[in-house]
Parts: structure tokens; C-alpha cells; sequence
């Protein structure tokens, strides 16, 4: 009966949508919850400690709710609280750091490896020792950009400057850099036109990620078995609106069971 049991997503906002995508792509029997906390985004000027109780709450909301597996669907509540939530919960936890760097050591040539993220998980350095875990050469590079995921949030296309700060921030990266990992999870949402400013090598960690819950389910043998379709279930913790308007945008299938939760 395990196998039956939803898979958990959650983020501050849409970002997670882009694992939720890759999920319906390459495990479309799996059953979703996605908890979508837009009451308290964004989560980038928050402390911590402040993120750890955010997501603490929002974990025990998925365990409430029989997730077999749940999925941290953002690097900066990954930096802040995977470590703290595997410590506390027995339910498997996975964030969308590990999968990132494994694929862009093996994707690499040089081993000259740069990220973009929010400046909050830069500053934490987590990409940076989840490197030195499988790889004791090369370098990885972590470039904070801090407008892009409220421009991404807001409607890409509806920002007339939108490239020019992208531009902005992919200029950081220092010469050389093979790779590059896409260390949010909105950032899929505008890759080709990353791709414009960065030719070499991209990385997704939402689609990297999504292998790495794959592997966890064969290990655990959780997969669910059943010949039909999941469902999905939006866990909404604030305005739906956001949410309503974006969802077009990115999946060609139609969700109806969108729900506000206060909790």
C-alpha cells in the first residue's frame, strides 16, 4: 500500500513546478501533493532558523498527509533545512543540490564548474561542500542573483529588462567554465534564454533531482504500480492566483484539484 502514497513537493513559490513537471514526465504514476507557501515567500530574507521552522511545519503537513518521499523543491530551503529535517523526520527527504553537482562532474571536462543561485544559498556554500564530497580537484564557482527569481515569479516576458539582468549575472561566471548548474529551481522556467549568454554546458537541478528520487524509489521499491495517470494535489498557503495564471504557462495538462490550506 506504500506505493499508492503521494510523493511530497514543496517551495516558497512556483519554482517547484519545474520538478513537478519533470516528475509527470518521467514518473507520471506517482500521486503529487505540492505545498506551495506563497503566504510567507520569499524566503530569501529570512534567517535560518526562521526557514527551518517554515519548512518544519510544512513537512509535518506532508506526513500528516501519508508522503512517501518528500522533496525540498528549492536550493536556498535545501541549504537552510535538509540537514535539520533528515535529522528530525524518518520520512526520506531529498533536496536539489546533490543531484546537480553529480551530474555536472560527470557532464564537465575541465572540472571549471559555476552556479547561479539566490545569494542566500550562496553565501551558505552548500554547492560548494556537496563538490568537495565527490570530486578533491576543479573548482566550482557560486554567482548570486538576486533579481531573477522575482522577475521569474512575477512573468518572465512582462519585464522589458529581463535580459539585460540576466545578462548581468551570467557575466559573473569566471572564463573558462564548462558547466553551469541552474541552482533554482525557476531557472529552467527562462534556459533558453540562459543559453544565449551561456553556449557551454547547462545543468537542471530539477530535472537531476527528479533521477535522484528515482534512484530512492527503486532502492525502496516505493514505485507506484497502478496502470493509470497520478493525481495532483496543490496545497496552497496564501492567494492561488500566482499559481492559477502560471500553471498554463507551463504544463499542457489541466489540474483541478487546487486547494488553500492554512497551515
Amino acid at each position: 500500500m506504500r506505493n499508492k502514497l503521494p510523493i511530497g513537493i514543496f517551495d516558497s513559490g512556483i519554482g517547484g513546478l519545474t520538478i513537478l513537471k519533470e516528475i509527470r514526465k518521467i514518473l507520471p504514476r506517482e500521486n503529487i501533493i505540492y505545498y506551495g507557501d506563497f503566504k510567507n515567500t520569499p524566503y530569501g530574507i529570512k534567517t535560518a532558523s526562521e526557514i527551518q521552522k517554515l519548512s518544519e511545519n510544512i513537512v509535518k503537513f506532508m506526513i500528516q498527509n501519508h508522503c512517501k518521499v518528500i522533496i525540498i523543491a528549492c536550493s536556498l530551503i535545501t541549504a537552510a533545512s535538509l540537514e535539520y529535517l533528515k535529522d528530525k523526520y524518518p520520512v526520506p527527504i531529498i533536496g536539489v543540490v546533490e543531484g546537480g553537482v553529480k551530474a555536472a562532474l560527470l557532464e564537465s571536462k575541465n572540472k571549471k564548474i559555476a552556479y547561479i543561485a539566490n545569494p542566500f544559498t550562496v553565501k551558505t556554500k552548500i554547492y560548494e561542500k556537496t563538490y568537495k564530497q565527490y570530486s578533491k580537484d576543479g573548482s566550482i564557482n557560486g554567482i548570486p542573483c538576486k533579481k531573477l527569481c522575482a522577475l521569474i515569479e512575477s512573468g518572465w516576458k512582462n519585464h522589458p529588462h529581463r535580459l539585460e539582468v540576466l545578462k548581468e549575472c551570467l557575466d559573473k561566471i569566471p572564463k573558462g567554465t564548462d558547466t553551469l548548474i541552474l541552482g533554482g529551481t525557476h531557472y529552467p522556467l527562462i534556459k533558453k534564454d540562459i543559453r544565449k549568454f551561456f553556449p557551454e554546458k547547462i545543468v537542471d537541478s530539477s530535472r537531476e533531482s527528479v533521477f535522484e528520487l528515482l534512484n530512492l524509489l527503486i532502492s525502496m521499491d516505493l514505485f507506484n504500480k497502478e496502470n493509470k495517470k497520478g493525481n495532483v494535489d496543490f496545497c496552497i498557503n496564501g492567494d492561488t492566483t500566482l499559481l492559477l495564471n502560471r500553471l498554463p504557462e507551463i504544463f499542457k495538462e489541466e489540474f483541478t484539484n487546487i486547494f488553500s490550506v492554512d497551515y
